[in-house]
């Protein structure tokens, strides 16, 4: 009788054991649709750029994928066609465009506007979650937060910047974003620190004098720009020779890896 009891259970803990398997296995092979570059990009970094069937037409993804949306238009049939388990999106996508998904019974998670590099870190553990690949996730953030804390400078003195991401009208970097994150993080004190909407004048930023300028990469334009700041004798920037082009399509993702790529390049830039 114990003989008996005993191979129930041990054969009981082993069909267990399977189904546990199987479902783990099967929540890690998600059909998952992302609507942003940005949480594209995440999840070729954690490795799942396999399981996405659909996008939008601004991401960048190595094999082709299933475009469903533009940058701010989402074809909500198209996307329901997918079957996806997971559909990804940030506060950029319409709200009513997610409420309709969810009435379908679509799982939508839609991340909030990234202010601060510990947001896109949260961010991106949480996406290694939900795709079944946390341990993955883990991995890349503790390399990543080795690597931005090497970078990260403590000057005696910090040094006056103003991080430029729009030419007309003027548009820079504010508090209260990842963004800014850069700035400090590369040792910099923002000119426009009582600023909550980017919007600032040519004026306002040849009267702060910042010591150093960098420009978010916006084509011609932002070489354009650059000549133009570089026209300005009197500007601090200008006499130090730390007037620099930024990679956009590194410097405004909200994604890990590419905010430590982002600060290497404008520290190294400082140096």
């Amino acid at each position: 009788m114990k003989a008996f009891v005993f191979w129930s259970g041990r054969k009981l803990c082993t069909l267990l054991f399977l189904c546990l398997l199987s479902t783990s296995l099967k929540a890690a092979a998600l059909r998952i649709v992302s609507l942003a570059p940005s949480l594209t990009q995440n999840l070729q970094y954690l490795g799942a750029e396999k399981d996405l069937v659909g996008c939008t037409n601004y991401c960048i993804t190595t094999t082709k994928k299933q475009v469903v949306a533009t940058a701010v238009k989402v074809n909500v049939e198209l996307v329901l066609s997918l079957k996806p388990d997971l559909v990804v999106a940030t506060n950029m996508t319409n709200k009513g465009t997610i409420a309709t998904l969810r009435k379908f019974g679509i799982n939508v998670v839609a991340y909030p506007m990234a202010r601060s590099f510990e947001d896109i870190c949260s961010q991106f553990l949480d996406l290694g979650k939900r795709t079944g690949r946390e341990a993955k996730a883990q991995d890349v953030l503790r390399k990543t937060r080795q690597k931005v804390n090497q970078l990260k400078v403590l000057p005696h003195k910090p040094l006056k910047m103003f991080m430029q991401i729009g030419a007309d009208p003027l548009f820079c970097v504010v508090p209260l974003t990842f963004m800014n994150d850069y700035i400090t993080f590369a040792g910099g004190e923002n000119i426009a620190y009582d600023l909550r909407i980017g919007s600032i004048t040519r004026e306002t930023v040849l009267k702060r004098n910042p010591d150093v300028i960098f420009i978010v990469t916006m084509g011609i334009i932002g070489n354009s720009q650059k000549k133009q700041w570089e026209a300005v004798r009197s500007l601090n920037a200008t006499k130090n020779k730390k007037i620099f082009i930024v990679n956009s399509d590194k410097a405004c993702i909200p994604s890990p890896v590419s905010f430590a790529e982002t600060l290497e390049d404008m520290v190294k830039s400082i140096r």
